[in-house]
């Protein structure tokens, strides 16, 4: 390839712009390395730091360098619960005793307290709250501002028994008579 005098432009372009590649690439190298200078230096001034607190701590215990067994035995010590426990029951746990099979003549304890009134629970004050259909199906039943769970079977008070409890409500019996609870009513 022939060397032309109008090419001469260009190739002093090209070489200013290689020029100030290399300086860029320069430059920029030379500002990482400078980072990951300050960031290992700013790691140690932080380790020196927690020895530091480390060994002022130990000072004012009075104790040691812990071993690992120790630390390990530290761990599985037994710790104190807390004084009020996040995961207690909403609703009341059950009350009534061990269920009875249908045979037998002697029924288990009532799960609901006496009714307030003479006309019992089939008055306007018991109320179905929710269902959770399973294995066995359950319903959360209001009276005034107290929640129960029930489940088939159960005894409300002497008389009257959750008969069935579905998606659409809950069906109660007594000798006489079948109601008919539903959610939201």
């Amino acid at each position: 390839m022939k060397y032309n005098k109008k090419d001469k432009p260009k190739v002093i372009v090209l070489f200013l712009v290689l020029i100030a590649l290399w300086a860029f690439i320069g430059i920029y190298f030379a500002v990482l390395s400078k980072r990951e200078e300050a960031k290992k230096a700013a790691a140690e001034v932080r380790r020196q730091a927690a020895a530091q607190a480390l060994q002022v701590a130990q000072q004012t215990t009075g104790q040691s360098a812990m071993s690992p067994s120790s630390r390990l035995a530290a761990l599985v010590a037994p710790v104190e619960p807390p004084k009020d426990d996040p995961f207690r029951p909403v609703i009341a746990p059950r009350t009534s005793g061990p269920r009875t099979s249908q045979g037998s003549q002697s029924r288990p304890k009532p799960i609901l307290p006496p009714p307030p009134d003479a006309t019992g629970y089939r008055s306007s004050n018991l109320h179905l709250t929710g269902v959770i259909i399973g294995n066995p199906s359950t319903a959360v039943l209001r009276v005034g501002d107290e929640h129960y769970i029930v489940r088939e079977g159960d005894w409300l008070d002497s008389q009257l028994r959750v008969h069935e409890i579905s998606q659409e409500g809950v069906t109660l019996r007594d000798a006489r008579s079948t109601y008919k609870l539903r959610l939201g009513r």
